[in-house]
């Protein structure tokens, strides 16, 4: 019963690592060393490595699901642990298609305030979506270095 528990979230993480099909760009592969990392790895670590974190082109929606897997198989971790993996996977890992993004999306890859996000979806939705990077750059409040650090796993 024991190797079976282990071996659950293992599945829901193979089953939800579907790769995006216009992702081309290179995949991580290492966990980024920045704020989180600890949490991620300790959480993470229970039940698997790292290894099936990295490399992955999973998408937003496919981390969350995942994510949501894992705490339904039973991961343990406290709610500010749980937001900091969610935080450090969004901000770090997960491919985002800017047109069809929400604004919690924006908010958790891009690593701004709600009303950042807000202001990325309303260009986003006053010109008829973006095209390339250039049109995430003329929005004020939104920081080109964070804009070049999540590019790769932007798509349009």
């Amino acid at each position: 019963m024991t190797m079976v528990r282990a071996l659950i979230p293992i599945a829901f993480a193979l089953m939800l690592g579907a790769r995006v099909p216009q992702a081309q760009a290179p995949q991580v592969e290492r966990l980024p060393d920045v704020p989180g990392k600890a949490i991620v790895e300790q959480v993470c670590a229970t039940c698997h490595g790292v290894e099936l974190l990295v490399p992955s082109s999973r998408t937003v929606t496919q981390w969350r699901d995942t994510i949501g897997a894992m705490k339904t198989a039973g991961a343990k971790a406290s709610d500010e642990e749980w937001k900091t993996v969610l935080d450090y996977i969004m901000g770090n890992l997960a491919f985002l298609n800017i047109n069809k993004a929400t604004v919690d999306d924006v908010r958790l890859v891009f690593g701004v305030a709600e009303k950042v996000a807000q202001a990325v979806i309303g260009a986003r939705d006053k010109q008829g979506g973006f095209k390339t990077v250039d049109d995430l750059k003329q929005i004020p409040d939104l920081d080109p270095t964070r804009i070049e650090a999540v590019r790769t796993r932007l798509s349009f």
